[in-house]
C-alpha cells in the first residue's frame, strides 16, 4: 500500500473520547484507531481502498476534480495510484469469497 504522505491531500488527527480521528476533508473521509498509529494505518487504507474503487469505475480524474484538486494534483495521485496492482486485488477478493 502506498505512502499516504505521497499524496496531496490535506489530512488531521485529533483525541477523541479515548480514539483518535483520522480525516480527510477534501474527499470527505474519516476514520479512526484506538492509537494515533492504528487511526494513521486506518486512514492509509482507507484512502487506497477509496483511490482502487474509482480507478476500478473509471472516475478517479473525475472524482479528484469534484473534490476542487487542481491538474497537477490529480496527475500526482494518479502516479501514486499506479503502485495499486488492481489485478492482485481481485485476485484476493476472490479467494476471500470462496
Amino acid at each position: 500500500m502506498g505512502d499516504i504522505h505521497m499524496l496531496p491531500v490535506e489530512i488531521h488527527f485529533k483525541p477523541s473520547g479515548g480514539h483518535w480521528l483520522a480525516l480527510c476533508p477534501g474527499l470527505d473521509l474519516i476514520t479512526q484507531g484506538a492509537t494515533f498509529e492504528q487511526a494513521q494505518e486506518n486512514l492509509r487504507e482507507m484512502l487506497w481502498l477509496f483511490i482502487e474503487s474509482c480507478l476500478r469505475r473509471g472516475v478517479l480524474e473525475k472524482v479528484l476534480g469534484q473534490a476542487g484538486f487542481t491538474e497537477e494534483n490529480i496527475g500526482v495521485v494518479l502516479e501514486a495510484a499506479q503502485t495499486i496492482d488492481l489485478n492482485a486485488l481481485v485476485a484476493a477478493e476472490a479467494e476471500c469469497r470462496v
